[in-house]
């Protein structure tokens, strides 16, 4: 074997083991004990995956839970009773390609609840198809990004009404391979790389600079947020980029499949992803706690650029105008 080989063979060995003790033991464990036993908590994409195990984290511990979705089945509310006994689940339609349907959604919120302690926002998509949303924008951006933010804006005065309000941002370790640059953001739009597989890291990014604002400006309300990455986690969020993948794109089959091998060899279970996420919800320890992208190693580093204020705020700004937020609904 030569020597060229022999290095590329230790680099390689080194390279998996960094991702194992990363992916696979580098999740957080929450021990906390606090009982949520008059909390309402909102969780996006709460009807597989990470956000399932959210919602019965939550209701475990006696929190009324609202979970918002585009799939509504009833046998999931029944499933989620059965499993924790806790009668007071809600399913609610929304589809987070629609302004609207966010619009609506909230709208019916208000005259349901009079307040809200705990906003995960969870939802999430790898590849949308490549087809522009209802509201004429890149659909991944719009899932990941966009709609999030709207909802979190419109959700402010429920929030302001808990002694203890925490929202909750999932973002991920792609974020550190976004691709863009100051030039990506003009007067009125976030301009996206050609290659479709990017967008995803692009759009949670961008989560993680919202949140870092949202932080900064909610303070103020005794409102938190924070966000956190779950790592690679064995559910069908890679079944349904695959989806959407484009099967003449070299670059979205390498990308595909090179996440695939990361799920098969270093993935963790949904509740073990979800537990950074139920930590920054529940625990005392992160009371009055903001502005954090948490995760078990290399805490609260953030992509590169995150720490760049004009960037971050130019971001802000484009995304309030994408939204469409009315004056009386900026922060």
């Amino acid at each position: 074997m030569s020597t060229l080989v022999m290095i590329l063979l230790i680099l390689l060995i080194a390279v998996l083991a960094y991702l194992i003790i990363f992916f696979k033991f580098g999740y957080v464990y929450c021990d906390s004990k606090v009982c949520l036993v008059g909390k309402t908590a909102l969780v996006t994409g709460g009807s597989s995956g990470i956000g399932y195990e959210l919602v019965l984290q939550l209701a475990s511990r006696g929190c009324k839970v609202i979970i918002a979705d585009k799939i509504v089945k009833e046998e999931i509310k029944t499933s989620i009773i059965n499993e924790t006994h806790n009668p007071n689940i809600k399913l609610e339609y929304v589809d987070f390609g629609s302004f609207q349907s966010i619009r609506n959604f909230v709208e019916k919120l208000k005259i349901t609840e009079d307040k809200l302690d705990i906003l995960m926002n969870n939802v999430g998509i790898g590849k949308a198809p490549e087809r522009p949303s209802e509201d004429g924008l890149n659909l991944t951006m719009q899932i990941n990004h966009y709609s999030p933010f709207l909802l979190t804006h419109l959700l402010i005065d429920l929030l302001k009404n808990s002694s203890d309000a925490r929202i909750v941002f999932t973002t991920s370790s792609a974020s550190f391979l976004h691709v863009m640059t100051p030039d990506s953001v003009t007067n009125d739009n976030i301009k996206l790389s050609k290659y479709r597989m990017n967008d995803y890291s692009c759009a949670k990014f961008c989560t993680v600079v919202s949140s870092d604002i949202f932080a900064e400006k909610l303070k103020k309300y005794n409102i938190s947020c924070n966000t956190y990455h779950p790592g690679v986690a064995k559910t069908t969020f890679f079944e349904n980029t695959l989806r959407n993948v484009n099967t003449f794109s070299f670059t979205d089959w390498w990308a595909y499949w090179h996440i695939m091998f990361l799920k098969v060899f270093v993935g963790v279970t949904p509740r073990q992803a979800s537990q950074a996420a139920m930590k920054l919800a529940v625990s005392n320890e992160f009371k009055n706690v903001t502005g954090l992208f948490y995760g078990k190693y290399l805490p609260n580093l953030r992509p590169k650029l995150a720490d760049n204020k004009d960037f971050c705020r130019r971001i802000w700004s484009v995304s309030e105008k994408v939204v469409g937020l009315k004056a009386n609904e900026k922060l």
